[in-house]
């Protein structure tokens, strides 16, 4: 019987030492990785662009590898009720090819952030950039809103620090999006981004190349295709 008293009492103290917790302790709430796709008003993010184009069709001809420079500015301009009732963002971007230069209006994309993903529409197709939460061997459908097919998304690195210019960033996430080298094709694609700024370098390359491109990966084994980097160069809120 004491012992039965005493296993009580024990039950007791502990609910009385639960009900003492502190009515104002905050929960504790895992970081969704939501600060990676910024949608505030007024943030925008600069950009240096590097571009090739390829075309090589014959091994007769020298072929054109034309190589461009160009700064490129996305602006985040207002909210509005996209079709499905949510709200979305409206994405300015400028375009200029020397830093002396004022910026042009280019073209209108549009933004979106939900509980589960993070949405770009970029010339009319809408593609999933991200997944939340942001985890280790997270896959998802880049194409799942549009018509072309089923690509593979994944996080390739988590929270790496990257300096890019001026600028370092102590954690990074890296969103692999296309990855596929055969004998007549060099196709890769990611985008990495910082918390609160968001995009901060994208790279695509989509090759058609020739039998000896895996050994000489030189421009004259490409036959067609192009390549560009999008590097930050600045950021912040207007």
């Amino acid at each position: 019987m004491k012992r039965r008293k005493k296993y009580i009492g024990l039950v007791c103290l502990a609910l009385i030492a639960a009900a003492c917790t502190p009515d104002d302790e905050a929960p504790v709430f895992h970081d969704l990785g939501y600060s990676y796709f910024p949608t505030e008003i007024g943030h925008f993010v600069e950009y240096r662009a590097d571009s090739i184009w390829h075309d090589n069709p014959t091994l007769d001809a020298p072929g054109v590898h034309d190589t461009s420079r160009y700064f490129i500015r996305e602006y985040i301009e207002s909210d509005f009720t996209d079709g499905a009732g949510e709200t979305a963002q409206r994405l300015e971007r400028y375009k200029r090819f020397s830093e002396e230069e004022p910026w042009e209006l280019i073209d209108v994309w549009f933004i979106k952030r939900t509980e589960r993903n993070a949405q770009k529409v970029e010339e009319n197709v809408r593609y999933v950039k991200m997944g939340f939460p942001i985890e280790e061997n997270s896959t998802w459908d880049g194409n799942a809103l549009n018509v072309n097919p089923t690509r593979t998304y994944r996080y390739d690195s988590l929270y790496v620090p990257r300096t890019y210019g001026d600028s370092d960033f102590p954690e990074t996430v890296k969103v692999l999006q296309l990855d596929n080298f055969n004998f007549v094709e060099d196709q890769l694609a990611y985008e990495i981004y910082a918390p609160e700024v968001g995009l901060i370098l994208r790279y695509y390359r989509d090759l058609e190349t020739r039998l000896g491109y895996m050994e000489n990966p030189v421009a004259e084994n490409i036959r067609s295709g192009r390549e560009f980097r999008w590097e930050v160069t600045a950021y912040g809120k207007e």
